[in-house]
């Protein structure tokens, strides 16, 4: 009988060793890794980065934050000097701190942080908009535009909310500079996407053939500016042609700006100057051939 036991238990105990090992043989259950979660390439950090760092030399910033009392042409003109001038002589501290009192920055060397940062966010941006193209495809084009206009909403949404708690009573010693972001992100809105102070769409449809094509010539305008931002920033240049301008744009001293500034020290700074003055240049063009239309379609 003992021996009985002995061996009846002998079975159980082999028994439970076996099942045990024929489930650690079993394969678990098949889990596909999680992908890792990779950004659109223009919705990156570094492409709103990009987008605030450019805000920094933008003729209408300077006006909306730092209430700067010049036109637009007049602060472009002069930073067009400067950026030549930085790049003929680039240690002359008369040009630094001329510079660095037009764009309100706190020193030159956070200056020249601001315009590297532009270049080289705009390189990598630049790397994976084209890989091996040349230029900009439909889809891709689309996606830049998509990538700024969700940019500029995203701040307009964010900069409201944080006026809001401005006239709550907090954040009191921010509410000028919050208000005055907030306009200028605003307005940018309102010339880039046809939006109100709101962001909402603005009411202002074309019912006649010459307001069409003016739309059409402005969203043109802004669409190669958007280009020209990420690929003139970098150093290096796009022809006339090939970059889309406006017929009959003309880009004062553009022939010293390529020859003297552009490439060099502040190598984003020159690009963004001469982007922003493209771009304002390309919509008096717009301005112009609407009144042409209105004059030829009124037989004058």
């Amino acid at each position: 009988m003992k021996k009985l036991i002995l061996f009846v238990t002998f079975l159980i105990f082999t028994t439970a060793i076996l099942i045990s090992c024929s489930k650690k043989d079993q394969p678990g259950p098949v889990i596909n890794p999680t992908p890792p979660s990779t950004e659109t390439p223009l919705s990156a950090t570094l492409f709103d980065e990009l987008n605030e760092t450019i805000a920094r030399f933008d003729p209408l910033y300077l006006q909306i934050v730092y209430k700067d009392k010049r036109s637009k042409a007049e602060i472009i003109k002069e930073a067009t000097r400067l950026v030549i001038a930085i790049n003929q002589n680039p240690t002359s501290l008369v040009i630094q701190n001329a510079l660095t009192d037009l764009y309100h920055f706190k020193n030159f060397a956070d200056l020249q942080i601001a315009s590297n940062t532009i270049s080289k966010n705009s390189y990598e941006l630049k790397k994976r908009i084209l890989d091996n193209d040349n230029v900009l495809s439909v889809a891709k084009l689309n996606q830049l535009n998509e990538a700024r206009n969700n940019f500029l909403k995203n701040k307009i949404s964010t900069l409201a909310k944080a006026t809001q708690r401005t006239s709550s009573g907090l954040w009191q010693d921010n509410a000028a500079w919050i208000l005055d972001q907030f306009h200028y992100y605003s307005q940018v809105g309102n010339l880039e996407m046809g939006f109100d102070l709101d962001g909402a769409t603005a009411g202002n449809e074309c019912n006649e053939s010459c307001c069409f094509e003016y739309k059409a010539c402005q969203t043109n305008a802004v669409t190669n500016y958007r280009q020209h931002i990420v690929f003139w920033t970098v150093g290096g240049i796009l022809s006339g042609t090939s970059a889309g301008f406006a017929a009959g744009t003309i880009i004062p001293l553009v022939g010293n700006f390529y020859g003297a500034a552009y490439g060099g020290w502040l190598a984003g700074t020159a690009g963004y100057v001469l982007a922003i003055n493209t771009y304002m240049n390309d919509l008096n063009i717009c301005v112009l051939n609407y009144k042409a239309c209105i004059l030829k379609k009124n037989g004058n």
